[in-house]
């Protein structure tokens, strides 16, 4: 008897994996449509928000039969039933495929904005590798690998800010609000983006030896980051750009710009490299030409071009100090917890670069792979972001008896996330034993990338998952135990290298045994949470259903 509940999780795990790799098959049309309820979710926070302040200012607490017509402000509205009774209707007929089907659906073309720099990484690491005497180019690549990706953690937070405040203020009709945070985050990204080329110039060589790096790639490290500095301008200016447009729900012509660039970076690193033969260099001038083609394209096909759908015009607009204060505030929360996260990550791949060419150039060949899977799961968190306030809302106006939505749909969300990562987790796992000739062609590689599969494949697994929980930490006002998890996580991090390396003399294998703990460590900090939160909710729910009685 002692094993049911535990048969009865696994039981759960399975049905949710497979009805998120099932909603991923092909299906009608029918299929993708949403019903008049869901269609109102966006609207529903505006009308909760007033609701509340209606009940605020009027009686918290029913009147008594006697008591004469409640006030005007205490009348429900029809717009606000009409959204009540959706949400009651699709409480009560909760369909779960169709559920994990509209998380896909939001999911996938999201992955253009994560994507985007991993895939030029990526693509750069595989036209190295497949170069002659590539492998101290491949092994250059690890610390600009390091350099390039923090400096993208820490300037996501103007993506995500832009993103959450234009889309407020157009669900408003505030289009002219909407124009001035557009201005002020175009402006920031080009400051931002000058300084940053101005430094990483300045500090080339000392910022790829703070990493660590072998003395053997720091020439070829610093021939790669002079150029590749160059781009920094015109990745943060895309950034915003990109951003503008997922907040007006326009996926479709982001995507289309990162393939477009994806493929002129493809074209220019075979010709610049295996044409001309021009090794780092080559790749970091195609990338860097690509990421700067990006600008005149979203410029053009996503607000100047005729027949542009665009709400925003990109015309400048004197920010209001409003307006700064409460990007500056957003902006803050959202940066320290990409940095947290990302600390960790960038102790692993700098401790990677101490190691021999050979091992270094192995390490970085898998975590280009990594880290371009790794990022296809982090439109979970934004979608855990965008779906669950709407249904812990809804909860919370039906009353403790009703079906507790938010509580499946995270459900949902968990079981998307597990069965991305085992897809993921599979591809990772494969690829060094089937292909590892797509990386490099140099076969001293091939054993030490095999030793890194296992550890990818369960990184991975946990990715989606984690990253579901990430969302709802910031859903469900969790960022101070987010914060504190990740400060306990570059703590657990460091310390295990500084075992394994220092005291037990293991190699770069270490550093991959590391990236598994630290998933593992966030897996279990992730399940804590989430279970002390529905002990919350479930005792909140008894307390409200006895007080009701009474």
């Amino acid at each position: 008897k002692s094993t049911w509940p535990r048969m009865a999780a696994l039981r759960r795990i399975a049905t949710l994996i497979s009805l998120a790799l099932a909603a991923m098959l092909p299906v009608g049309a029918h299929g993708w449509s949403q019903p008049r309820g869901l269609r109102l979710h966006h609207r529903l926070p505006t009308l909760l928000q007033r609701r509340r302040a209606s009940l605020v200012h009027g009686a918290a607490i029913a009147p008594p039969a006697t008591a004469p017509v409640a006030a005007a402000d205490e009348v429900e509205t029809a717009e606000e039933a009409e959204a009540r009774r959706a949400f009651e209707a699709q409480a009560s007929q909760w369909d779960t495929r169709k559920e994990v089907r509209k998380v896909v659906a939001f999911c996938a073309p999201a992955a253009s904005t994560t994507l985007a720099e991993p895939l030029m990484s990526f693509i750069d690491t595989v036209c190295v590798g497949s170069a002659k005497a590539s492998t101290l180019s491949l092994a250059a690549l690890g610390p600009n690998v390091v350099i390039f990706n923090t400096l993208l953690w820490t300037f996501c937070f103007l993506a995500s800010a832009t993103t959450i405040e234009v889309s407020l203020l157009l669900a408003q009709q505030d289009e002219a609000a909407a124009q001035r945070i557009v201005s002020m985050a175009l402006v920031i990204a080009v400051g931002l983006g000058v300084a940053t080329t101005a430094g990483l110039l300045a500090f080339s060589t000392p910022l790829i030896a703070a990493t660590g790096a072998n003395p053997a790639i720091v020439p070829a490290a610093v021939s790669y980051l002079r150029v590749r500095a160059l781009s920094a301008p015109a990745v943060l200016v895309s950034m915003v750009l990109q951003a503008t447009l997922l907040a007006q729900r326009d996926a479709l012509t982001p995507l289309r710009i990162i393939l477009a660039t994806s493929f002129a970076n493809i074209v220019g690193d075979a010709t610049l490299i295996l044409g001309f033969g021009q090794g780092l260099v080559g790749a970091a001038l195609a990338t860097t030409a690509a990421q700067w083609l990006a600008v005149p394209l979203f410029l053009w096909l996503g607000f100047w071009r005729p027949g542009a759908k665009s709400r925003v015009s990109l015309q400048w607009a004197r920010p209001l100090t409003a307006d700064i204060k409460r990007f500056l505030k957003r902006s803050a929360s959202i940066s320290v917890i990409f940095v947290s996260l990302n600390t960790s990550f960038l102790l692993l791949c700098s401790r990677a670069t101490t190691f021999s060419t050979v091992a270094s150039a192995a390490h970085q060949a898998m975590w280009s792979m990594f880290n371009l899977l790794m990022s296809a799961t982090m439109p979970l968190q934004q979608a855990t972001q965008v779906f669950l306030p709407t249904y812990l809302e809804a909860d919370a106006m039906r009353g403790p008896k009703a079906p507790r939505t938010a509580e499946k749909l995270l459900d949902v969300l968990m079981g998307v996330g597990l069965g991305a990562g085992l897809l993921l987790g599979t591809i990772g796992l494969c690829t060094p034993h089937l292909i590892p000739h797509v990386f490099t062609k140099d076969m001293r590689l091939w054993p030490i990338m095999r030793s890194f599969s296992g550890a990818t494949f369960v990184s991975l697994l946990l990715a989606g998952a984690v990253q579901v929980v990430d969302g709802a930490y910031l859903a469900m006002d969790g960022i101070g135990y987010l914060v504190r998890c990740s400060c306990l996580n570059v703590a657990v991090v460091a310390g295990y290298l500084w075992w394994a390396i220092t005291v037990q003399g293991s190699g770069v294998q270490a550093v991959w045994k590391g990236l598994t703990l630290l998933y593992l460590v966030r897996a279990g900090e992730s399940g804590a949470w989430i279970a002390r939160k529905r002990r919350q909710r479930a005792r909140a729910r008894a307390e409200a259903a006895t007080a009701a009685a009474a």
